[in-house]
C-alpha cells in the first residue's frame, strides 16, 4: 500500500548539530550558506556509551554513494500551520523547514515536490538544545501529520530524546581525534492512517569534534513495524568529508593529518602492514612490502589520539619488504592501548597495538 511505502521518509531525517565536549550556538548551529558532502558506508557497530571509549572505524568500506546537503534561506512558500521558519535545508529533493535560535533548533516540517509529500509539525521537533555536552539528555514530544498526494493523510506522533552519551577518541581512516563527543537520538511515534498504524523506532548516533562545525560520523536505524505487513529495518552511514575549522574557538581535537580523501580511487595497490607480537611486551616488529619507491611516514598515538612520536618520518623508500621495530623503552611506554598510523603517500593505514 503507498501509504506504507512512505513510512521510512517519516521521521527519518535528523539532522546533527556537530562540535566537540560542548555544543554552542556560536559554533556549531546551523549556518545559512554552508554546504557540506557526506560519504555513504557500510554500516558498522556504534560501540558503547559513556566515558574514554575508543571507537576504531579505521577499516570502514565506503560504498560510494556522496550525498550533498545545503543550508539556505527558506526557498519555498512557509508551510502554512507552522511555526516561523528561519532557514531550510535541502537535501536528497527535501525541503527541511527548521528554525534555529541560540537556545535551540526545531524541525517545523518539509516537503518532497517529486514525491508528493508534505508534513507539517503542529508541536514541532526539537532537534538540539544549546550549550550540550556529555551527560546533557532531554526529551521532546512532537505531533504532526503527514500528507501524501495531496489525499492520503497519516497522523503520527510521539517523543525525541536526545544524549550526549559517550565521549572517547574516534579513529578514522585518514585521522585520530581525541575528546570526539557521541551525541545518540532516539525517536519513538506512533503512525495512523487510514490502512492501519505503524510503530516507528530511529536510534542515530552522530559523532562530533571541536575542530568541526558539522558531524564527523552519523550511523542511523530506522524500524518501522506496521500493523499489517513486514517489518522495514533501515541502517545507513555516513562520514562528513568537511575540512577543519582553521581557527576554532574550541581546544581539544588532534588532527593526526591534513584531510584526505579515503575513497580515492588510485592506480597504486594498497600496502599491507604487518605486526607482531601484538600485545607485546618489549618490542614489536612491523613489516610492509612496497610495489613501488614511496614516501612512508610511521606515528605513535597514544589512546586518546596524542602524537607520541614518529618511528619514521616522510622518508623514501626503495620497492621491497621493509621491516622495523617499536623499542617501547624508546618512548617510555607502560601498558595500555596505543596506535600506529602508516602513511604509504595517500593510503592511511591506522593500527590499535597493546603494551602488556
Amino acid at each position: 500500500m503507498k501509504t506504507l511505502a512512505i513510512t521510512s521518509f517519516l521521521l527519518l531525517f535528523s539532522i546533527g548539530l556537530s562540535a566537540q565536549t560542548a555544543l554552542t550556538f556560536a559554533n556549531n548551529a546551523l549556518r545559512i550558506g554552508d554546504s557540506y558532502f557526506f560519504q555513504e558506508i557500510q554500516f558498522p557497530d556504534p560501540g558503547s556509551s559513556g566515558p574514554n571509549q575508543v571507537w576504531d572505524f579505521s577499516k570502514i568500506q565506503f560504498t560510494g554513494k556522496n550525498p550533498v546537503g545545503a543550508l539556505q534561506a527558506p526557498v519555498v512558500s512557509p508551510l502554512i500551520g507552522i511555526g516561523e521558519s528561519n532557514m531550510s535545508l535541502n537535501e536528497n529533493g527535501y525541503d527541511y523547514f527548521l528554525n534555529s535560535s541560540e537556545s535551540d533548533l526545531k524541525e517545523l516540517g518539509y516537503v518532497n515536490n517529486e514525491l508528493k509529500l508534505t508534513l507539517k509539525y503542529s508541536d514541532p521537533v526539537v532537534k538540539m538544545k544549546y550549550p550540550f555536552s556529555y551527560g546533557g539528555q532531554f526529551t521532546d514530544h512532537f505531533i504532526g501529520v503527514a500528507l501524501y498526494n495531496e489525499t492520503s493523510t497519516i497522523d503520527f506522533f510521539g517523543d525525541h530524546t536526545v544524549s550526549a552519551d559517550a565521549y572517547g577518541t574516534l579513529i578514522l581512516p585518514d585521522r585520530i581525534i581525541e575528546n570526539a563527543l557521541r551525541v545518540k537520538s532516539v525517536k519513538t511515534g506512533l503512525q495512523i492512517n487510514m490502512c492501519g498504524t505503524t510503530d516507528v523506532n530511529i536510534v542515530k548516533y552522530s559523532w562530533y569534534s571541536a575542530n568541526y562545525r558539522y558531524p564527523l560520523l552519523s550511523l542511523s536505524i530506522v524500524e518501522n513495524r506496521p500493523s499489517v505487513g513486514a517489518i522495514q529495518l533501515i541502517k545507513t552511514a555516513f562520514t562528513n568529508t568537511q575540512q577543519p575549522i582553521k581557527s576554532s574557538s574550541i581546544p581539544g581535537a588532534t588532527i593526526a593529518s591534513a584531510l584526505q580523501d579515503p575513497t580515492k580511487v588510485t592506480s597504486k595497490p594498497e600496502v599491507s602492514v604487518t605486526i607482531y607480537p601484538n600485545p607485546f611486551s618489549d618490542n614489536l616488529t612491523y613489516s610492509y612490502f612496497l610495489s613501488e619507491p614511496l614516501n612512508v611516514s610511521i606515528e605513535l598515538y597514544n589512546i586518546s589520539g596524542k602524537n607520541i612520536g614518529w618511528l619514521i618520518n616522510n622518508q623514501t623508500q626503495s620497492l621491497g619488504q621493509q621491516t622495523g621495530e617499536l623499542i617501547s623503552s624508546r618512548y617510555n611506554l607502560v601498558s595500555g592501548v596505543y596506535f600506529l598510523r602508516f602513511s604509504f603517500d595517500k593510503q592511511i593505514v591506522i593500527t590499535k597495538i597493546v603494551k602488556n
